[in-house]
């Protein structure tokens, strides 16, 4: 029996282009600001993928705004099952140097990094791998656009004018044609077509080296006993240095301890090797690489690709922008592909949102690509960075390309000795593993990441200066960067700021005990009417009123952080990025923040 496709709309606001993380993203989150989109997916399903699997702060920050976040973490791996990373052998075999722990770091959040990532945002890392995320997506992006989130079209082909973008879909299942005519069209197709139709070119690495991965099923509780450890890595003599040795990930999906059901097995191969399409390959060199010749195991699913360090010349071209893939490609490592790609979304939609609903000039979108890029080639050269780390691990044991399997495992034996003579020996060691904490425990590249563009007010202050800059992170209201996290609470209820900005209005923070205070907060009300602008005040006291337009900061937290005068004020950004700020009051506060708007949304100021 034939399935009809389904009807189409002449016309919408925006088309997006790919029903991954960045293209799903963007569906939610236009849908949820009242922005008509289509979505269409060339594929039936979603991924299939094991990868993509870290879900840092910030882009659960960004769930939590959704409506998604409880959905994620339900399905998710609780922090105490990821709050480690492991480098050993092998997990056993037959040579007392099999199944020996090189190192380890806490990683995402855990251990003795808990109190910082708990005070720097109301959300915890989490371990879901794009094969369940994104079906989880897709499920969101259907509720709220019925009929407009569409797998198995493919547009074909496209124009754009002064107006709008006008591309023809075509429905996989029939063959059946439409035109589709949109205000904007959203690439998120990781490249495939949006791109380079409109000549967007990627320069970097590309082809760096080639990876295998597969989805298994296999009971490994007896050969692993510490159920912290979300990935192991193994250095093993009979492989080839630490990552063609193999990268074992836990996957649940119902057990996020040693008992996981599911794993993913990552493992470079020589370059050009057919080994991918072999049936025996993946199961030997599992089999090998953890140490057990005889393990049960079940592959759902096998995939070959090659890791890259790429960035697009240009994120957009005219109406029409890329996301996610189609705009950065990183190596795996510090896992900010697929965050990055819930950013990209992030920041573009309040700013379709503003230029659609008559809030901002169209000149606002330039700033997607003058904030996002820069961001794009910041997380590219950390990861690139991380993944050539491990190689320092390699160097510090002593191990070289050229050296036999014998060689190389004499050189554990000296590891595994404990004697004085190689103390230097396990020195190096623990500081090449040390020295890892930059891509699992990297917390100032996953949430301190800043904007500088014609959509932020800077005030000429200068950044916080960080004796790490990869690994410290530093809550600041300095425009620009992300709001600061704090604990607000008022009848009874307990919410975070981000709980309270975002959903495409900004906010003024102001001090609710200030003359000063109340005197923006009367500016933010003649603004938002006079603009049109959506604008609250978020009130915030230092102790508990029966006031109950004002939030009370329980723990000064906010106090601690605002970086501005009881008289000052804070304005932010529907993507919760610091737009403008006030160290003081103002005698005429009015103009001065209606100013701060219009030059943040691209609106000249009326003449007088």
């Amino acid at each position: 029996m034939t399935v009809a496709s389904p009807r189409l709309p002449d016309e919408v606001d925006v088309l997006i282009v790919g029903g991954g993380a960045a293209g799903l993203t963007s569906s939610i989150l236009l849908s949820r600001l009242g922005v008509r989109s289509l979505l269409v997916e060339r594929h039936a399903n979603c991924s299939q993928l094991p990868k993509a699997h870290i879900l840092n702060q910030r882009t659960m920050e960004i769930f939590r705004e959704l409506g998604v976040a409880d959905d994620v973490y339900k399905q998710g791996c609780p922090r105490d099952n990821m709050s480690t990373v492991a480098w050993s052998t092998s997990l056993t075999g037959p040579r007392p140097e099999h199944g020996r722990l090189i190192g380890r770091v806490d990683s995402w959040g855990g251990g003795a990094a808990v109190a910082a990532y708990e005070q720097a945002s109301p959300c915890v890392s989490t371990n879901l791998p794009q094969l369940r995320l994104e079906p989880l997506l897709r499920q969101h992006a259907e509720a709220l656009a019925p009929d407009r989130v569409l797998f198995q079209h493919e547009v074909v082909d496209f124009t754009q004018d002064t107006e709008a973008v006008t591309a023809t879909v075509v429905c996989r299942q029939d063959g059946t044609r439409h035109t589709v005519r949109a205000r904007y069209l959203v690439g998120a197709d990781a490249g495939h077509t949006v791109g380079p139709a409109v000549g967007i070119q990627f320069g970097g690495l590309k082809d760096v080296v080639d990876m295998v991965s597969a989805h298994i099923s296999a009971d490994l509780s007896a050969y692993i006993d510490d159920p912290s450890v979300v990935i192991h890595f193994f250095v093993n003599p009979d492989g080839s240095g630490s990552l063609g040795s193999g990268v074992l990930v836990k996957m649940g999906p119902q057990h996020w301890d040693q008992h996981s059901e599911e794993w993913a097995f990552h493992a470079l191969v020589p370059p050009g090797s057919a080994a991918q399409y072999e049936d025996d390959f993946m199961p030997d060199l599992i089999r090998r690489s953890l140490g057990v010749p005889d393990l049960p195991l079940t592959i759902h699913h096998t995939s070959h690709w090659r890791q890259e360090a790429s960035l697009a010349d240009r994120y957009r071209v005219g109406r029409v922008f890329v996301a996610g893939d189609a705009a950065h490609r990183h190596f795996p490592t510090t896992a900010l592909g697929l965050n990055s790609a819930v950013q990209d979304a992030h920041n573009l939609a309040w700013k379709l949102h503003a230029v659609l609903s008559g809030h901002a000039d169209a000149s606002l979108l330039d700033t997607y690509q003058e904030e996002r890029r820069p961001v794009g080639r910041r997380n590219i050269e950390q990861a690139t960075t991380a993944a050539f780390t491990h190689r320092n691990i390699d160097a510090a044991i002593g191990l070289t390309p050229q050296m036999s399997p014998d060689q190389a495992w004499a050189r554990f034996t000296e590891l595994f000795s404990g004697t004085r003579d190689t103390a230097a020996l396990r020195e190096r060691v623990a500081a090449a593993i040390a020295h890892e904490r930059h891509e699992v425990g990297a917390h100032n590249i996953e949430i301190g990441y800043t904007y500088t563009s014609s959509a932020v007010v800077h005030d000429g202050t200068a950044s916080h200066v960080y004796a790490d800059p990869v690994v410290d992170f530093h809550p600041q209201t300095r425009p620009g960067h992300r709001v600061p996290h704090a604990w607000l609470s008022r009848g009874g209820r307990q919410r975070s700021v981000y709980d309270l900005t975002g959903r495409g209005r900004f906010v003024l923070i102001v001090d609710a005990s200030d003359p000063g205070g109340a005197a923006w907060a009367q500016a933010a009300s003649d603004c938002a009417d006079r603009l049109g602008v959506p604008l609250d005040v978020l009130r915030i006291g230092s102790v508990d009123s029966a006031d109950d337009t004002r939030w009370t900061d329980t723990t000064a937290g906010w106090q601690a952080q605002r970086e501005v005068g009881p008289d000052g004020a804070v304005l932010v950004r529907p993507d919760q990025h610091v737009g403008w700020r006030s160290m003081t009051g103002h005698p005429d506060p009015g103009p001065v923040l209606e100013r701060a708007l219009r030059y943040i949304l691209g609106r000249p100021a009326e003449a007088t």
